[in-house]
């Protein structure tokens, strides 16, 4: 630490550090600050101690994962919350239970098996293949060290088959899973109507206090977000493109050396007429087919414009109205027999009936699309793209040294940087830290909130927010979170109550209305009165597109009706609107016309959850089970 002051402090900025240091040595002692170097315990797990450390990178990583993961819908406030620290400790906490029970059993897992689960992980992929200098990129992102990484693995991995152990005495019998796909394919008739609030709102009359009240209840609703206004400089791939060097010479010998880009198969566009043989067809049906085949094909032959007859007679919706034209194509595409019949017939031949799985086709080739290599004329602009692009790549990876390097040997400015590589200092702001995640990477707040970044105005560590583009940042302006006043709220803090108030009221009314039905009134008179919409939806499954997704849930969730009497609902939507329902006329299929592969399907699922709740159960067992201390406040 001592060493990062010397390097940076400069003029009277290092005085004040010094007077500062000195002051609290004065006040506090010497050995405050060499006991301050002892290692702080968040955690103790029967008798093993989890650090500060420990925690903090177990931290940072559970965060990176949950950017990477819900990108724009991160939010950095809910991790600064105690809450979510404590979760983040509780994992820990039962990884260290997990790797216990691992040591203790034994469980062991080879180099080999790690290097196939490494080789594998498409993370670490280029083109499907392992790559090097991928997997060593990656790590650097995550802050891992190739051995601590693939120590790690074979952590994981071990507590993974500890996992896969306890999954295994889960089972489902036969008859669940019948009794399960059963349900899955019930069905019920939903008649609904949906109150809005937004009616409701008039009605509302707030109390004097009440507003103040409501807000002096709920201020961190209405606190600000804390921004910042940034300087950055941005190093980017596409950027260092225009000074790539361009000659038809190097192009030429760029297009040579990757002739495989520029080389296209044999195609053949055609027009053809279906009859449709369905699956399973008698030898009547399949004599019939061929023959009308044979007769449209000596119409074509006669005379007759392909394309009409098509359109009038081919059983092939997807090319009938085109006039059975299917486009260019290669092999491997079409069926076997279809392709080798069109790629045997010369431009403007007529095939005899040709058999696939679909039916006999007649076939004419329009048009003949010889393969081979590309000329260059006809793809130089795509050679200059690719050849720019790869001397690009070079370039960058050059340039990021030195940008790198730029950064911090003038770590209060970013202009020295901006001159040597002949860049533009540009600025953006305020911004939020969700707003900085979406302009750059969820990796740039970390950046630019770290402490000398945020408060002493020194450049941040260069971030390679994409693979090919890393920014510094330099924070200008910082505006701290803040309690908004009352009058800068007011109006928001009316709109939510009589929000909340319409709700209220939407759903009072739907749960009279609701008793009505109940009591015997018809429902759809009882709707009526209140000049609402009646709908129905007969033999509603529980994934029918007809009916609100909450609706359905709701009516399904509803005790099943019998045939003497139906059963009622009602449910508070998201947008505050209020849904009554009324459930009749349940089917449930017989379990013999149940299909066994959705028998089939519902046990694997029911498999999995149960797993899922095994697992959940174990390690709650091993928490109860073993010495646990934890120390919040320590984080």
């Amino acid at each position: 630490m001592l060493q990062s002051i010397r390097d940076r402090a400069q003029g009277l900025v290092a005085g004040v550090i010094v007077l500062l240091l000195c002051l609290t040595f004065a006040l506090w002692g010497i050995q405050q600050y060499l006991d301050s170097g002892h290692t702080v315990a968040v955690a103790k797990v029967d008798g093993e101690e989890v650090t500060l450390q420990e925690y903090q990178t177990s931290f940072q990583r559970l965060r990176q994962r949950a950017q990477a993961e819900l990108g724009q819908a991160f939010d950095a406030k809910q991790w600064a919350q105690e809450s979510t620290k404590s979760k983040a400790l509780d994992f820990l906490v039962e990884q260290k239970l997990l790797e216990h029970v691992v040591e203790k059993g034994r469980i062991r897992v080879s180099d080999q098996q790690v290097l196939g689960q490494l080789m594998q992980a498409p993370q670490f992929q280029v083109d499907g293949k392992f790559s090097k200098e991928r997997y060593a990129q990656v790590l650097s992102m995550l802050g891992f060290k190739e051995r601590g990484f693939e120590q790690q693995a074979r952590e994981d991995m071990a507590i993974q088959q500890l996992r896969a152990g306890v999954a295994m005495s889960a089972f489902v019998t036969e008859s669940e899973a019948q009794q399960l796909a059963q349900l899955r394919e019930e069905t019920r008739d939903v008649g609904y109507a949906v109150l809005p609030m937004e009616p409701f709102k008039a009605k509302v009359e707030l109390k004097p206090d009440e507003v103040r009240k409501y807000f002096d209840e709920h201020q961190e609703q209405y606190r600000t977000d804390e921004k910042v206004t940034l300087q950055y400089l941005e190093l980017s791939r596409d950027a260092l493109m225009p000074q790539v060097q361009v000659d038809d010479e190097k192009l030429k010998a760029y297009y040579d050396t990757h002739t495989a880009k520029y080389t296209v198969e044999d195609q053949r566009n055609v027009n053809h007429i279906l009859v449709k043989l369905k699956k399973g067809a008698s030898a009547e049906e399949e004599k019939a087919a061929f023959e009308k085949a044979q007769a449209i094909r000596a119409r074509v032959s006669g005379g007759e414009a392909f394309e009409e007859v098509a359109k009038k007679e081919s059983d092939d919706v997807g090319s009938r109205a085109d006039g059975g034209e299917t486009g260019p194509f290669g092999k491997g595409v079409m069926a076997p027999e279809f392709e080798a019949a069109a790629f045997a017939l010369k431009q403007g031949e007529i095939s005899e009936p040709v058999k696939t799985q679909f039916g006999y086709h007649v076939i004419r080739v329009k048009e003949i699309k010889p393969g081979g290599v590309k000329p260059f004329a006809e793809v130089r602009a795509d050679v200059e793209t690719a050849f720019r692009t790869e001397q690009a790549d070079t370039l960058y990876a050059e340039h990021v040294e030195q940008f790198n390097n730029a950064v911090y040997e003038h770590p209060d400015s970013l202009d020295n940087a901006a001159g040597a590589l002949n860049l533009q200092v540009q600025t953006a702001g305020p911004l939020t830290r969700g707003e900085i995640a979406e302009k750059f990477a969820p990796s740039a707040i970390d950046a630019v909130f770290e402490g000398e970044v945020l408060t002493q105005g020194m450049n941040s560590t260069p971030v390679e927010v994409s693979e090919t583009k890393t920014v510094a940042f330099r924070v200008t302006a910082h505006e701290v979170s803040r309690l908004r006043k009352l009058d800068e709220v007011e109006t928001e803090v009316e709109a939510t109550l009589r929000d909340q108030h319409a709700r209220e009221l939407a759903a009072a009314r739907g749960n009279e209305l609701l008793e009505r039905m109940k009591k015997g009134e018809d429902p759809k008179a009882v709707i009526a009165g209140d000049k609402l919409e009646w709908k129905e939806a007969k033999g509603a499954g529980r994934e029918s597109a007809e009916v609100n997704r909450a609706v359905l849930r709701a009516a399904f969730r509803a005790k099943a009706p019998d045939a003497s009497a139906p059963s009622y609902a009602g449910i508070a939507l998201g947008t505050g609107d209020f849904a009554v329902m009324q459930i009749t006329n349940r089917q449930l299929p017989p379990a013999e016309k149940i299909a066994g592969s959705k028998v089939e399907q519902q046990r694997k699922a029911l498999m999995q959850d149960r797993a899922m709740l095994g697992w959940k159960d174990y390690v709650t067992a091993l928490k109860e089970s073993a010495k646990v201390e934890t120390h919040v406040d320590r984080l």
